[in-house]
């Protein structure tokens, strides 16, 4: 399975989903490369020749809440690692943003 984490906002998904996309930046430096509103995805590559992507998914949990999955996601052949620093570092903003973490 590939390093991930869960973070649950206290807000819909609009501003989840744009809440998230900042942060991309101002966190991680990363460059977006796919940014889908309507599909809640946020795709970005950083690091040499972008060797680490990170995808988050945006998704409804109810009550104006919304569910934000963080993942890694490394090169065919690259070590296998058991967590991500960028996953860390983007879920540890949502989660001082307002955010609760989920266990998965």
């Amino acid at each position: 399975m590939r390093p991930h984490r869960d973070v649950v906002l206290p807000e819909p998904l609009g501003p989840a989903f744009a809440r998230t996309l900042a942060l991309f930046d101002r966190v991680l430096g990363a460059n977006v490369a796919r940014a889908d509103a309507a599909a809640g995805l946020i795709e970005a590559g950083f690091g040499l020749v972008n060797s680490e992507r990170i995808r988050a998914s945006v998704e409804d949990a109810g009550n104006a809440h919304s569910r934000v999955r963080i993942e890694a996601i490394f090169p065919a052949g690259a070590t296998a690692v058991a967590r991500s620093r960028a996953v860390e570092a983007l879920a540890e903003a949502l989660i001082e943003a307002g955010g609760t973490p989920e266990s998965a």
